[in-house]
């Protein structure tokens, strides 16, 4: 006879050390928020010893609850496979992702299609941030531009970015620059003035300026003729290749940015979680 503590008590464990939640393993396990702490205090009584420190800012792992759950993770996925398996039910997983509205519309919905081709038991959620995700916490992964000495140390570098002037197609010549609206996306960085620096030019003081929230809405201004934009070489790819935008500076300059891809680690690391990591990492052959 096996010596082991009930299954309800285990799952409740698992939850809760994943979510650093009994409220959140509550939602996950449709119970109550007092099931879930009666559960933990019962295993924790089986043990004689805490798995988790309950703080005034949330819970953490004791020692003792970091060394059991991988094996109790583990097991869990194990017995849930092999259900599935003995049902022929095929697991549906879930994920989601969480990134800048440009680049949800700019990078990865052109993609998205060949993914969801080749995991069909994926389902997908987007959640797009404009500046900043007020979700994010929700978000199994997060994309980001940033800094290359401000990314976490666990995120994955995708790109090295480079900020690229983009103007309408018609832009042939750079004679017409001076006159033309200078086209900036708000947000952390100034990347106009970034790139003015780096090519050593000042921007004519007399030259009209059109603000925008979002490359997207940059870019799409650019393709109308309203003005000339810098973007990272990321957004720009796409309009460049189908020729919507004409890039009179070429491939740009170089700057400390970079795309990251970082999985939450408070969530539950799936099968569908790493596939789309892999995925996403494959589109970049020069990430690492």
């Amino acid at each position: 006879m096996r010596e082991l503590p009930h299954l309800v008590y285990l799952q409740a464990f698992e939850a809760a050390a994943r979510h650093l939640s009994f409220t959140r393993a509550a939602d996950e396990l449709n119970c109550t928020q007092a099931a879930i702490s009666q559960r933990v205090r019962a295993l924790e009584q089986y043990f004689g010893r805490p798995l988790f420190r309950r703080q005034p800012s949330g819970l953490e792992l004791s020692s003792a609850g970091k060394a059991y759950l991988p094996g109790i993770t583990q097991a869990l996925d194990m017995a849930e496979a092999a259900t599935r398996g003995l049902t022929g039910r095929r697991e549906r997983q879930g994920i989601t992702i969480s990134a800048p509205i440009s680049f949800l519309n700019l990078w990865l919905a052109p993609r998205l299609r060949g993914f969801m081709a080749d995991h069909p038991e994926v389902s997908v959620q987007l959640n797009s941030s404009i500046w900043t995700d007020p979700n994010s916490d929700l978000a199994d992964i997060g994309f980001a531009f940033e800094k290359a000495d401000l990314a976490a140390p666990e995120a994955a570098v995708l790109s090295h970015e480079r900020l690229v002037p983009a103007g309408p197609p018609h832009l042939a010549t750079l004679a017409a620059l001076p006159e033309m609206p200078r086209i900036e996306v708000q947000g952390k960085y100034s990347l106009w003035d970034m790139w003015a620096e780096a090519m050593k030019l000042r921007p004519s003081s007399g030259q009209p300026v059109l603000r925008v929230d979002t490359a997207i809405s940059a870019l799409e201004l650019a393709a109308a003729g309203a003005g000339l934009t810098v973007v990272y070489s990321t957004y720009a790819a796409g309009f460049s290749a189908t020729g919507r935008i004409a890039l009179p500076f070429g491939q740009g300059v170089a700057v400390p940015h970079v795309l990251t891809m970082t999985r939450n680690a408070k969530r539950k690391e799936t099968a569908a979680v790493r596939s789309f990591m892999a995925w996403a990492a494959g589109q970049f052959p020069a990430a690492g």
